[in-house]
């Protein structure tokens, strides 16, 4: 619960850096920026030890669902030209 509470916060500081940079060029790389702590929180809940009362599943189960709104968020981006 603790990751799951941390990974939230994270996304909660996060995502709303990257609509400020409407329009801009680098707002691919700032998007990845953001990905990649996701990713490797996700390889580390993965890989820890013990289920922990299945808590560990269902943290790696909201992090799987940050990234695929992050994939859709990009998506739209790039149908609506606010990224190349």
């Amino acid at each position: 619960m603790k990751t799951a509470t941390l990974i939230l916060l994270a996304l909660m500081i996060l995502l709303p850096t990257v609509p400020s940079l409407s329009g801009s060029p680098q707002r691919a790389a700032d998007l990845e920026s953001v990905r990649q702590p996701l990713q490797k929180a996700r390889y580390d809940v993965a890989h820890m030890p013990g289920g922990w009362g299945g808590h560990m599943e269902a943290a790696a189960n909201h992090i799987d669902e940050a990234l695929k709104e992050l994939d859709e968020a990009e998506k739209w981006a790039r149908e609506h030209h606010e990224m190349k």
